[in-house]
Formats: C-alpha cells, sequence, structure tokens
C-alpha cells in the first residue's frame, strides 16, 4: 500500500527553515538602521528632563520624526507613540506639557492627529 517514497517517519527528519520574502526583509532591515538624528540643544533636553510623566518620550519621537522629515512641522500619529511605549492619552498629556513649557506649538483637529511644530 505505502510505498518507500512516502514514509511519515521520514518526514520527521526533513528540517524546516523560515524564510523571510524579500518585501519583508527589507522591512526588518530598515528599523534597524533608524536613528535619532541631532543635535538635540541642551537646554531644550534639561527642560524637557523636568516634566512630569512620559514627556521625554514624546519630545523623543518629536525629534525623531522631525529628523526623519526634515521638517519643524510633524503630525504626531499614535503608531508612533506606541512603538516608544506611550498611550494615547497618556501622549496627549504630555504634549499638553510640551506646549505649555513653550517648546512647541500645537495644532489639534477634531477626530485628526495633531499637527506639532517645534518653537525652539
Amino acid at each position: 500500500m505505502y510505498s518507500d517514497k512516502h514514509n511519515p517517519s521520514r518526514d520527521e527528519k526533513i528540517s524546516i527553515k523560515k524564510v523571510a520574502l524579500p518585501y519583508e526583509k527589507e522591512r526588518v532591515d530598515r528599523k534597524k538602521h533608524m536613528f535619532l538624528k541631532g543635535p538635540i540643544p541642551y537646554p531644550f533636553l534639561i527642560k524637557v528632563a523636568h516634566l512630569r510623566g512620559k514627556v521625554l518620550h514624546v519630545a523623543i519621537v518629536l525629534w525623531f520624526l522631525f529628523g526623519l522629515t526634515k521638517s519643524k512641522t510633524v503630525t504626531l500619529k499614535n503608531s508612533a507613540l506606541r512603538e516608544f511605549g506611550v498611550k494615547r492619552h497618556s501622549g496627549y498629556r504630555a504634549l499638553k506639557k510640551l506646549e505649555e513649557a513653550g517648546l512647541v506649538s500645537v495644532l489639534r483637529r477634531s477626530g485628526r492627529n495633531p499637527i506639532v511644530t517645534l518653537t525652539e
């Protein structure tokens, strides 16, 4: 009935290797090579470091986005905050503290991501 060609016990000896498709590999490699572009002004860091909560995290996300877009005005997306471990509401509170400290200006729109501009 069964031939030697298809023996289930032989299948167990076959090694399985995960192969990454080209588009998956590009996505992984791109994340490995991302960096925070500087220089970040020292007075900015000192002001941010003295604020409470996730303000420092949000400031780093903003500087990352400023460097990525090469612009001082960016749209702050929740996905960028999540990558750095910041939840949506903590991000909003931190953004408010950055705005109150005079470090950024924020354009809020109902149902849309805030647009943040660096003031310094």
